[in-house]
């Protein structure tokens, strides 16, 4: 598959009627007229970041002479605010691309093995109860040190899944280990209720201290009781049925890797499996196209070398070629009474303002949403890229004015 191509064959999902959803809330599937559509949240995170000279404008406001990579989303500037200078105070220089792991929680403590709450983990707290999954990551390439970006509100790293084909059977098919599973389930009930009867009894002779620490721990407790009760409820249901078949693909390319797994967000948020999907790009140590073979990483330290440029630019158009047929995708799919494009904030971001000079500040940041009042691009120069992420988490009904870094909130739809 060239980078030029369209869609692969084998992923042109969901066409006609070649979709039955079978989830038993049928409301959050939109086969209910009446109510308000849910609010989905979906994060690209590309590691490597874009070159900024061909994403970004040079003027702030309306796009009227777009750069040529931001030229690939042209089909939705309309719903588009591009902002750029951003940076994440809290993020501490370190080691190669290790601070990279503080990107969307605004946080990066060389000397700490735990983060803060990502952005992504804060939105699926507030939007999450009512799907199988409160949220999903996917990450394209090897799990490596600095490549876990989704951390809970404990600052632990909550799991990335690389592989499409296991998303896929975690999505939609059916688990050949379901009795199994039930007893599992059924023993960490027991266990649960076992644990909570033992510290509500001791709780009346405890000191202040104590108490305060076992208030800490039922709290931990009743989350693990949330996470045991919502895999019960689902345990008995059927998955959703789909006409998407994931055949041999290479993991070196655009189309096959990176291609897929936008795909299976996109299923993932139309069949109200999750509302809160994350997709990290990959750090390819290789990749193959047609005519384009190389290092990804080595390109993305290019040195300013026109041959290195000239073939990091041609990834780059290829990544964002297929962020935008997602993009065209959920404009298409309608979910209830809208398309799932017009319930889905979209953000994308990259780890670094630019992986040649391991840069971790002046990062980009573009977020769609049909409801926006103006569109443009606007330089926010050392501005904490929290603010942004305060105003994404307001739109998901969050009371609170702070997020990490943040010292006000972005208006995102103004």
């Amino acid at each position: 598959m060239g980078l030029t191509s369209g869609i692969m064959k084998r992923r042109t999902f969901l066409k006609g009627a070649g979709i039955a959803l079978l989830l038993p809330r049928l409301e959050s599937l939109g086969q209910v007229v009446a109510g308000e559509s849910p609010r989905r949240l979906l994060t690209v995170v590309n590691h490597l970041s874009f070159y900024q000279p061909e994403l970004i404008p040079k003027t702030d406001g309306a796009f009227k002479n777009p750069p040529p990579l931001l030229g690939e989303l042209s089909n939705h500037f309309k719903q588009l605010k591009v902002f750029s200078g951003l940076d994440n105070p809290a993020v501490q220089n370190g080691f190669g691309h290790t601070p990279c792991v503080g990107i969307l929680s605004g946080y990066f403590n060389k000397l700490q093995r735990k983060n803060r709450i990502s952005i992504d983990q804060a939105v699926a707290d507030l939007i999450g109860e009512d799907t199988r999954f409160k949220s999903l990551v996917f990450q394209a390439g090897e799990n490596l040190n600095f490549s876990q970006i989704s951390w809970d509100k404990h600052g632990l790293p909550v799991k990335q899944i690389d592989s499409p084909r296991k998303i896929f059977n975690l999505l939609f098919q059916v688990n050949e280990n379901e009795k199994a599973q039930q007893q599992v389930l059924a023993e960490d009930r027991s266990i649960l209720d076992a644990v909570s009867a033992q510290a509500k009894s001791m709780e009346k002779r405890l000191n202040a201290t104590d108490r305060a620490k076992m208030d800490e721990y039922l709290t931990s407790v009743r989350e693990v009781e949330k996470t045991v009760k919502r895999r019960a409820y689902w345990a008995d249901r059927s998955k959703p049925q789909v006409d998407y078949e994931i055949e041999n693909f290479d993991r070196k390319s655009v189309d096959d890797y990176v291609g897929t797994l936008m795909d299976l967000a996109v299923l993932a948020l139309q069949t109200d499996s999750t509302r809160a999907v994350t997709v990290q790009v990959p750090f390819w140590e290789g990749f193959k196209e047609p005519g384009l073979t190389g290092n990804y990483h080595d390109l993305s330290h290019h040195g300013q070398k026109p041959d290195k440029l000239k073939k990091l630019l041609k990834l780059e158009h290829a990544i964002l070629k297929r962020i935008n047929a997602s993009l065209n995708t959920m404009k298409e799919r309608t979910v209830g009474n809208s398309s799932l494009f017009d319930q889905t904030t979209t953000l994308i971001t990259a780890s670094m303002g630019s992986a040649n000079s391991h840069n971790f500040d002046d990062l980009p940041a573009l977020v769609f949403d049909s409801r926006m009042k103006s569109s443009g691009y606007w330089r926010r120069k050392d501005t904490p890229m929290s603010n942004l992420y305060l105003g994404l988490l307001q739109q998901f009904g969050a009371e609170g004015d702070r997020f990490g870094e943040s010292t006000r909130a972005f208006d995102l739809l103004a």
